[in-house]
């Protein structure tokens, strides 16, 4: 079954083109395509099923991307929110990640890259652009004592900064050359340390902690 999309995106041109690219993929289908976060309220619950993914825009007429992600978050929590965004300063990032995104990519991206993010989302990922990756690492910087607290050990923290910038387990495990088992042991383990269920959680707890260095 394809991946169920909602796009909130208010330039015509945009939302338009970002269809059309969705459409060449059979693991996505575009439910839903809305011009401002209040026409994706009012038409949401008209849809027979909602959508899994709303891929939104930060910068949108009205009520912003980053306060529709939380409205949208508090009311329904099972959609998972996926940011196209010209933006790449700190502050909007982290914004958009405390406001409950699941992963923050500029609108540059392919329309592949872009389904690929959606089908990381759908299983649970984080994913962000190497951009927004090399900002996130570069902004979250904390001191040891929170981690020291929750007893993280060095290996873990080696995990967390790898799922902050975006790695799949795979890709983790390639990169610290141990086994994807290991790795998986550890997310579990950062993830009963730090009270998260998903690698979004997780993502948004390193950022809150100021865990990552």
């Amino acid at each position: 079954m394809p991946v169920r999309l909602a796009l909130v995106e208010d330039r015509p041109e945009v939302r338009r083109l970002l269809a059309e690219r969705l459409g060449f993929f059979d693991d996505v289908e575009l439910v839903l395509a809305a011009d401002s976060a209040e026409r994706l309220f009012d038409r949401l619950d008209l849809l027979g099923a909602p959508p899994e993914i709303v891929l939104m825009d930060i910068e949108l007429p009205g009520m912003d991307g980053i306060a529709a992600t939380a409205y949208l978050k508090a009311d329904h929590p099972s959609i998972e929110v996926l940011m196209l965004t010209v933006f790449e300063d700190e502050e909007r990032i982290f914004a958009a990640v405390k406001a409950g995104a699941s992963g923050y990519l500029l609108k540059d991206a392919s329309a592949g890259r872009i389904v690929g993010a959606v089908l990381e989302v759908a299983r649970g990922g984080a994913p962000v652009s190497p951009l927004v990756a090399k900002k996130l690492l570069g902004y979250v910087r904390g001191d040891d004592s929170e981690s020291d607290d929750l007893n993280i050990t060095t290996r873990e923290r080696e995990v967390l900064d790898l799922i902050v910038e975006g790695l799949i387990e795979e890709a983790i495990a390639d990169r610290l050359c141990i086994s994807p088992h290991t790795v998986r042991g550890h997310i579990k383990n950062l993830y009963e340390k730090l009270q998260v269920h998903s690698r979004a959680e997780v993502v948004r707890a390193a950022y809150e902690r100021r865990l990552v260095r």
